[in-house]
């Protein structure tokens, strides 16, 4: 090779290592870096709940709690978007806080407040699994009707707790070895009702969570005179109420003065039954007894007899009933009655 050949050579090469340095990402671009400032950073990552949140559901909308776990997908200066039930929500950022770590590879990824699903025989046992209860999507929408029976329930509920979405309380006694979310069939056996044949009915009352609880009712012989017993379950068979009905009341009698006070209307909140005409009265009165609470209810019917020329009324017991709602329950139960009796 000619001298001049070699150094035509050279001094091309020379000239495209001196291009290459000027010029390093037009050879390889590297990585777009997200800025922390990005109007829609991504974040791998989870965030909790400090304080509860409304969002809309395809049912209505729900409460999630504080507390509750939820991936994120994106997140800007004030909100952040999460996966819960399969759908993106935009929640507020202040209402949440960053979590890293992530949850091990058996734990769900999202921790609703209310699991929908098919009404089981037993609950999970998995180890480290806390039993919640299990009620539909849109279980705390609207319901038409029924104002007055929403509002008596909120009235003697009220005064022994506040309303919310509580997700804690499983376990909570309830009655003669029944406990808050045990199931159905093993709280039947506690109960020596296992022998006895069941029936299955949803229950369509007031201020109940919608489309979500049913009861399991058993005849007998309870507590003396109450001969029928309501286990009422949510959507997985677990109990979450009982209520005690005496349907067939002997001999008991008031006066029309010892039921002046007497203006209640409801007189049985599982079967939503209501005194139909102003000849009957209703007596309620709530009390609290450890983490339950206790509904007691008498529907009497006006009887008029004639006393020489005077008519004297009285009034004979028609039908009586004792309802008992643990705390953690009470709680759904007047969220639900907030709902319901909202004008929005």
């Amino acid at each position: 090779m000619s001298g001049s050949v070699r150094k035509v050579i050279l001094w091309s090469t020379l000239v495209a290592v001196i291009c290459v340095g000027r010029n390093p990402i037009a050879a390889a671009s590297p990585p777009t870096q997200v800025p922390n400032s990005s109007p829609s950073a991504v974040f791998q990552g989870f965030v909790v709940l400090t304080q509860p949140v409304k969002v809309k559901i395809a049912y209505g909308e729900t409460v999630l709690p504080a507390g509750m776990k939820l991936p994120v997908v994106s997140s800007d200066a004030t909100s952040i978007r999460v996966k819960y039930m399969g759908e993106l929500q935009t929640i507020p950022i202040a209402a949440t806080r960053f979590e890293d770590s992530e949850p091990p590879d058996d734990a769900p990824s999202e921790i609703p407040p209310i699991v929908p699903t098919k009404p089981a025989a037993a609950p999970s046992t998995t180890a480290g699994t806390q039993l919640q209860v299990s009620l539909q999507p849109g279980y705390d929408s609207r319901m038409q009707g029924g104002d007055i029976s929403i509002r008596e329930l909120q009235l003697l509920l009220s005064s022994h707790c506040s309303e919310g979405v509580d997700l804690s309380g499983a376990g909570t006694k309830i009655y003669n070895g029944v406990t808050y979310l045990m199931d159905s069939e093993q709280a039947a056996t506690n109960l020596g009702l296992a022998h006895s044949v069941p029936s299955r009915v949803p229950v369509a009352a007031p201020g109940f969570p919608k489309s979500s609880m049913y009861y399991v009712g058993y005849d007998g012989a309870f507590e003396g005179h109450f001969n029928r017993i309501y286990l009422v379950t949510d959507t997985a068979n677990k109990v979450v109420a009982i209520q005690f009905v005496d349907e067939h009341p002997k001999g008991r009698w008031k006066s029309a003065a010892a039921l002046a006070a007497a203006t209640w209307s409801t007189y049985n909140f599982i079967n939503a039954r209501m005194r139909a005409s102003d000849t009957a009265r209703v007596q309620a009165v709530s009390k609290r007894q450890g983490n339950t609470i206790v509904i007691d209810t008498q529907v009497y019917q006006r009887v008029r007899t004639r006393v020489g020329r005077t008519n004297v009324d009285r009034y004979e017991e028609q039908e009586n009933a004792k309802l008992l709602i643990p705390i953690p329950f009470a709680r759904i139960l007047l969220h639900c009655a907030q709902i319901g009796l909202s004008k929005t």
